[in-house]
């Protein structure tokens, strides 16, 4: 456990132990507008929030360190192709927490306990039956979860593809497709705890 769990504001000093620089270049990284964050009102110190400081990290290459998220990234998959679960599960079982949803219905009442970081809507069976399922998630999550249908070749459905943050149509290669979520799934639950 890091002393660095449960903080969603860090000071300079401590951003620049995390980066391993010196608290001088942290504040030059604040002051020229790379590192957002603000300042105590009536003090010079600066306050750096975890999604920002995360963000910065990751768009400099650096590694997260203590503030990787520690366990798997949780991927709730709707009504998915049996080949592309097979892949998830052989290849990448011990980093994704998969959970499994066998209808619409089961999927709503699921991602609202389980807070995935990503879901896969296979529509391919019933499209109109899933998508009231994208729309709802992306309401109610916002940009806090990633998206990912597969959806039949036919689909031009311009509101559910706007939802999706990434679409797949048939035919699909099942370990490409399980290695993307697999990436999405990562990275998405490095900006989300």
């Amino acid at each position: 456990m890091s002393e660095y769990d449960g903080l969603t504001v860090f000071t300079t000093g401590q951003v620049a132990r995390i980066c391993q620089v010196a608290p001088r270049t942290v504040s030059k990284w604040f002051d020229s507008g790379r590192l957002n964050g603000y300042r105590i009102p009536g003090s010079q110190d600066r306050r750096i929030p975890r999604e920002s400081l995360i963000e910065f990290m990751q768009s400099h290459g650096m590694p997260l360190g203590v503030l990787a998220p520690v366990g798997p990234a949780r991927v709730l998959l709707i009504e998915i192709d049996t080949a592309i679960r097979h892949s998830l599960e052989t290849e990448f079982a011990t980093e994704l927490d998969l959970e499994y949803a066998a209808s619409a219905f089961e999927a709503g009442s699921m991602a609202v306990n389980l807070r995935p970081h990503c879901v896969v809507i296979d529509s391919r069976k019933d499209p109109e039956a899933l998508k009231p399922v994208a729309l709802g998630l992306r309401r109610l999550m916002a940009k806090d979860i990633v998206l990912v249908g597969i959806i039949p070749e036919s689909s031009t459905d311009p509101e559910l593809l706007q939802t999706l943050d990434e679409t797949f149509r048939p035919p699909v290669d099942a370990a490409l497709v399980a290695a993307r979520i697999h990436h999405l799934a990562r990275r998405m639950s490095l900006k989300v705890r």
